[in-house]
């Protein structure tokens, strides 16, 4: 997609990010905060048509927090090619969440249920009857 820009010497330029410009400007944005870091996607994604079909092909991986459960739909719907979810953030019902994102057509092959004191049974066991692309599971449990 070319643009042309006009700086204040009224002359234009024809640019083109490619793709991998926009793969770092991701691994920039992905090493800040998760809450940050989805308010800096949307922003980015409303002002350009291009960034935004660039972050539906490139964001394999998402972190579930509370903040982020009322979005998780509209999130599945966008990033179709997530291949890891991460859920040491989330605070809510692991089982009831797990089933209700097993009915999304995800190839996730990673789920991360660090941090939770309690193993989701009900949750997991319909979550891998509809979603078998799994392959990495790390859990940590920490007591304090």
């Amino acid at each position: 997609m070319k643009r042309k820009r006009n700086d204040s010497l009224n002359s234009s330029d024809d640019f083109d990010l490619p793709d991998d410009c926009w793969r770092c400007i991701f691994r920039f944005l992905n090493d800040d905060d998760d809450n940050h870091k989805q308010r800096y996607m949307e922003s980015l994604s409303v002002s350009s048509k291009h960034f935004l079909s660039v972050t539906n092909r490139h964001k394999f991986s998402l972190t579930i927090s509370d903040q982020t459960l009322p979005s998780l739909p509209r999130l599945f719907q966008r990033f179709t090619n997530l291949t890891s979810l991460d859920f040491k953030r989330f605070c809510g019902d692991l089982d009831t969440l797990l089933c209700q994102i097993s009915s999304f057509p995800l190839n996730l092959t990673s789920l991360n249920l660090s941090n939770h004191p309690i193993i989701p049974q009900n949750g997991l066991r319909v979550f891998s009857q509809n979603i078998t692309t799994l392959t990495s599971f790390p859990i940590c449990i920490c007591l304090i």
